[in-house]
């Protein structure tokens, strides 16, 4: 690849953090394999090979100067380069095959056990929530590890019957990605947005920037005797709190929240293509750090997936295969609810996952 094929722009060239000899091989990978839990190898057309070694991170990804210096000091001595996976985890691209063992050792010593590849369980990934984001309803970060510390032992194994990605999305705007994942937790909140009609007219308000902020059209304007208000219909909110942000002088919430579990979510193009994922526990007590009723039904899923899913059978697909009501009763849920029923149909003929802003 000559320099000239990419346009220059704001951007870094991609090319420039990817050593020689790994470059040179890009566009010629035929092949991966999992030679065991954490550790890829992969298998170019001229028949050479690479090892990958993916490890565990703190939640969200969160990473202090300190950590990164480890995580470069590692590159430089055991690998050719690395890379933050898209679920929050590190990938070393290019470990050395002879210093493989010692290299995962020294993760296992420092905190950041290799793991997470094939029939286990993925980093779980969430959102920010508290950490610096005005919408959380939950706290994301720490659910994550209370999840990842309980079934810490499925992503050192691969003893799923394929693989199994948790997501947390700390509110309903689901920036962590809970409504596509084969188990999501939902941080949601209890109440409706609230329109004080005297200081939403006092604030002089962009009606038509809050009306098309909404993602699933509940806020419609109403002319008033001293001016244009708007009105928000219960049945359609979902509760995201964007017009709380665009208006936060006439608009208010109550910060009542708690979790929610759905599962059976799907992000990829593969199979079906994406599927939104189902509510099957609601309104769960989420206090931190205290998780057990989560955690309790997570166990409750998992487990049961566990004992009667097939070979390389997702949650998505166990869940098709016995039937949602056989599903339900086993777990001890309640009934389904599909997160999409809100929304608009969707029109183009790329589907995905996301509310149309």
């Amino acid at each position: 690849m000559n320099a000239s094929d990419l346009p220059a722009g704001i951007m870094p060239d991609y090319r420039r953090e990817i050593p020689a000899g790994l470059l040179a091989r890009q566009g010629s990978w035929v092949w991966h394999e999992l030679v065991q839990p954490g550790v890829i190898r992969h298998l170019a057309a001229d028949g050479s090979t690479l090892l990958t070694v993916r490890i565990l991170l703190p939640p969200n990804g969160l990473l202090s100067a300190t950590t990164l210096r480890q995580l470069a000091r590692w590159i430089r001595e055991y690998a050719l380069t690395g890379r933050r996976t898209s679920r929050q985890g590190f990938e070393f691209v290019g470990v050395r095959p002879e210093k493989l063992e010692k290299f995962l050792a020294e993760l296992q010593a420092a905190g950041f056990p290799a793991g997470g590849t094939g029939k286990s369980l993925h980093q779980v990934k969430c959102c920010t929530s508290f950490v610096h984001c005005q919408n959380a309803a939950v706290d994301a970060p720490s659910i994550a590890k209370a999840i990842t510390d309980y079934f810490y032992r499925d992503f050192l194994q691969q003893e799923l019957p394929a693989p199994l990605k948790i997501s947390i999305g700390g509110c309903p705007n689901q920036c962590g990605g809970g409504v596509e994942a084969d188990i999501g937790i939902l941080g949601l909140y209890e109440s409706v947005p609230e329109v004080d009609a005297a200081r939403f007219l006092a604030a002089n308000i962009d009606i038509g920037l809050l009306v098309s902020w909404c993602p699933t059209g509940a806020i419609r304007a109403r002319q008033a005797e001293k001016g244009t208000l708007v009105t928000i219909d219960a049945d359609r909110c979902v509760r995201c709190t964007s017009c709380v942000q665009v208006a936060p002088e006439g608009i208010s919430l109550k910060k009542r929240s708690y979790a929610a579990i759905a599962v059976g979510g799907h992000g990829g193009n593969s199979y079906k293509g994406p599927e939104m994922a189902a509510v099957v526990f609601s309104r769960i007590p989420a206090r931190p750090l205290e998780y057990k009723a989560i955690i309790d039904r997570l166990e409750n899923i998992i487990n049961y997936w566990r004992r009667a899913g097939k070979p390389g059978e997702r949650l998505a697909g166990f869940i098709e295969r016995i039937g949602w009501s056989s599903f339900l009763a086993t777990i001890g849920a309640d009934a389904v609810e599909e997160l999409g029923d809100k929304r608009f149909p969707q029109t183009n003929f790329r589907r995905d996952l996301h509310f149309r802003y």
